[in-house]
């Protein structure tokens, strides 16, 4: 048994852009919505729990949008619905309102609130159409507010007296209205001044991504799939180390504008990795990556765990290690796949207490089975949005309920990646790592299907056009329309293509996609190809 435990609790923030190039308007709110939810939440929470120190990965591309919307008054589609008076709204705009008002789970975000379920149990009776053709205009603008008010986190609806007030309405305003909408801006800006004051205060380490969420491995070569078992290729190999180099360059660049220095850690997009690409990560100077640990079982090829999920050497996973790359030497941590997964897919359907007993009970569990003589670290990794979507309170009772366990426990130490680095530099050196990413050691997520091998197509010829222009054209034409090409090569666009992924928005993000490769074509000057203007189509 080891004295002290050391937990890195790692929670990854990250919203695509749905900015589309030709109106400067967002197409989708999700960006404005979860910041209003989730990210002001998660950092403002952590401060009531100064024992509790964690590692918070905000990429990028989500920066530059909560900045867009709080300096450059952005604006998107839902929004320009919300701020229109009701009298003034089209039937497709009704329709738009209706169908983004209940997104969220309908036990925790709507049946709390009696005005708001008495609409959408209304507007269940009556079915959509009838809906919009019945509704009065106050449920219309009640409709405007709830599906905005609902949104608030935990700690605005308990203790900002506004939202307190707000939410005890029968019915709402338009003043009301104008009121919901300056708290969202209100939240948005208080969110990277919060995670900024956290790491003054040493409590949050912060880190980054490859700007606007590629798969480096495959932006360097694409043919790397094929080392994962994918042998349905594009018919074209994309090969573009340069780009990963600039989406990682960009991204120290706003870091530091953002938070000052430059982060000390990455979390590589959807923690899919190669020996190439993280040579490429070292060359930046970062200290440490973080990826799943089944990398590190494919690595050293053996089975970390048993029929029941318990670990078979612990040992092995809760330790950082050395990686030598091209660059010297970059060190690795690997997170435990089963706990991290608890908590995003698991944890919602039991009783919040219940879930942070179990999880500081096999915590503790691990610790009473792990050798002594070394420091060990375990990293429990995971999207800090999504999941709260399913727990009550948006996760309070949870969050709140781990975080005193984990101040409390004797033996469990709550610390950042960072800190355990500092404890301990003695680690172990790997000479070579196997690709994959977060979802079955692989890539087919993002290639290897039709339509996903479609869009890499189009890329490719988008990227080749550019680079055959370079001579031709001045530096800054290139860089600009270079960076619609940065923003194609996310990896959420591919993760939409793919088949098992069906959401309503297919037909927006499709078109997102086509017209930031459009873009290219348009600030050049040239026509744009007949093939840019075929969707992509699932089958």
């Amino acid at each position: 048994m080891v004295s002290t435990l050391y937990v890195s609790l790692v929670w990854h923030h990250h919203q695509p852009t749905y900015k589309d190039p030709r109106t400067g308007k967002y197409l989708l709110p999700w960006t404005r919505m979860h910041a209003v939810k989730d990210y002001f939440y998660m950092a403002n929470l952590l401060t009531y729990f100064p024992d509790v120190h964690y590692t918070a990965n905000i990429t990028p591309v989500l920066i530059s949008q909560i900045n867009d919307y709080i300096s450059n008054y952005a604006s998107d589609v839902y929004l320009e619905i919300i701020n229109k008076p009701v009298e003034e709204l089209t039937t497709d705009e009704k329709r738009l309102l209706i169908e983004y008002s209940f997104v969220l789970n309908l036990d925790y975000f709507v049946k709390p609130y009696p005005g708001f379920y008495s609409l959408y149990s209304k507007i269940n009776s009556l079915g959509i159409d009838r809906a919009v053709e019945e509704l009065s205009l106050q449920d219309f603008l009640d409709l405007q507010v709830w599906g905005h008010l609902v949104w608030f986190d935990p700690h605005f609806k308990k203790d900002d007296p506004v939202i307190r007030r707000l939410i005890n309405e029968e019915h709402f305003t338009e003043r009301h209205k104008r009121l919901v909408i300056r708290k969202q801006l209100e939240v948005m800006s208080l969110t990277l001044l919060r995670y900024s004051e956290l790491l003054d205060l040493n409590q949050a380490e912060i880190i980054t991504s490859p700007f606007y969420h590629p798969i480096l491995p495959l932006l360097i070569d694409t043919n790397t799939a094929s080392l994962t078992g994918i042998k349905n290729l594009p018919r074209f190999n994309f090969h573009y180390p340069d780009d990963a180099r600039l989406q990682l360059k960009y991204a120290i660049e706003l870091y530091s504008s953002t938070f000052g220095g430059i982060p000390n850690g990455i979390w590589p997009s959807e923690l899919a990795v190669s020996y190439e690409a993280l040579s490429i990560i070292n060359s930046f100077d970062f200290k440490w990556v973080i990826t799943d640990e089944d990398i590190l079982a494919k690595t050293l090829g053996r089975n970390f765990r048993g029929s029941d999920d318990k670990l078979l050497n612990p040992e092995i996973l809760y330790r950082p290690y050395f990686l030598e790359t091209q660059n010297g030497k970059i060190m690795v941590v690997f997170r435990d796949k089963f706990l991290s997964n608890l908590i995003s897919f698991h944890y919602y359907k039991i009783d919040p207490q219940d879930a942070a007993i179990d999880l500081v009970r096999r915590l503790e569990e691990i610790r009473f089975n792990l050798p002594p003589g070394k420091k060990y670290l375990v990293v429990i990794a995971l999207d800090g949005e999504n999941c709260w979507n399913y727990y009550p309170e948006n996760g309070w009772k949870f969050l709140t309920s781990l975080y005193m366990r984990l101040s409390e426990t004797a033996g469990l130490k709550p610390v950042t990646i960072s800190e355990f680095i500092d404890l301990d530099g003695n680690f172990e050196t790997l000479t070579t790592l196997s690709p994959g990413s977060w979802i079955n050691m692989s890539f087919d997520t993002w290639i290897g299907e039709t339509t996903t091998n479609l869009a890499w197509e189009y890329l490719y010829l988008v990227r080749k056009d550019l680079e055959d222009s370079k001579e031709k054209i001045s530096k800054e034409l290139y860089e600009s329309a270079l960076r619609e090409v940065l923003i194609a090569e996310g990896s959420d666009w591919f993760w939409w293509y793919n088949s098992h992924h069906r959401v309503k928005e297919e037909v927006i993000f499709d078109e997102l996609f086509r017209e930031h490769l459009k873009e290219v074509y348009i600030r050049l000057n040239r026509s744009v190809p007949d093939f840019l203007n075929k969707p992509i189509e699932k089958r």
